[in-house]
């Protein structure tokens, strides 16, 4: 469960409800009429409205909702328990369910001045002691993960910096990131620094996780390298990545 400090209270455009055998929590200003249907592909596919599509434990879709871009994510598990489990969870309580967790975590790091994406809506649905999850966060425009940037240019030491600062940021609001590798970092089209996928992620007390949470992404790059026909990147960079992680 995301144990968010005190003083970080919720933003007054977030309403909860439950509709549909679904519990579901959104940001009124983006969802006026909330609904399970906005969880359902197969209703974004009758909309046409689908631009997209990413595959990582499962699939994320790219939705053109009006004036907005948003990313709709199914929660489903890793690993040799996703082979059985597949998108099943443990149902301990609505608040400590992934999807919201998530949800009010992106919401407390906005707040904190991050930039990650903004949650739109996240669902759950129970069944007995199981629940099924998903959650909608806007799309980070004009945007690419740093993997995809590095399989085809170089960096400045300028932005390698950068992309230490926002680690940094984040660690500094104390904020623990289970899966920190190259593409739960996205570059826009400004270069700014962008730090996605939450899931499993928490705000932790003290300071010795942090070394071990960028040496998770060192070690990323490192693999990266070894993966791709063509990977700019150098362990030199990585000084200037430490020299941004660094600056007061």
């Amino acid at each position: 469960m995301v144990n968010l400090p005190q003083d970080a209270h919720p933003m007054t455009t977030i309403r909860q409800e439950f509709l549909d055998g679904h519990h579901i929590i959104c940001d009124s200003e983006f969802v006026p009429s909330p609904s399970a249907s906005l969880f359902s592909a197969s209703y974004w596919q009758q909309q046409g409205k689908i631009t997209g599509k990413a595959k990582g434990r499962g699939t994320t879709l790219f939705i053109k909702n009006g004036e907005y871009d948003w990313v709709l994510r199914h929660f489903r598990r890793g690993g040799l328990i996703g082979k059985c489990l597949d998108d099943q969870y443990v149902f301990t309580g609505v608040s400590s369910s992934r999807p919201f967790e998530e949800f009010a975590l992106l919401t407390h790091m906005r707040q904190q001045g991050l930039k990650v994406p903004l949650p739109i809506a996240a669902s759950i649905k129970r069944n007995g002691l199981i629940y099924r999850g998903d959650l909608i966060t806007q799309a980070i425009p004009n945007s690419v993960d740093l993997h995809h940037k590095l399989t085809r240019t170089a960096l400045s030491q300028h932005c390698w910096r950068d992309i230490g600062k926002a680690m940094r940021k984040m660690h500094d609001c104390q904020v623990y990131h289970h899966d920190a590798n190259v593409r739960n970092i996205m570059l826009d089209d400004q270069n700014q620094v962008w730090l996605i996928d939450f899931d499993r992620c928490a705000i932790k007390s003290g300071h010795r996780w942090k070394l071990a949470n960028i040496s998770r992404l060192h070690r990323s790059l490192h693999k990266e390298v070894t993966k791709n026909p063509q990977f700019y990147w150098q362990e030199s960079d990585w000084a200037f990545f430490m020299q941004g992680y660094s600056a007061t």
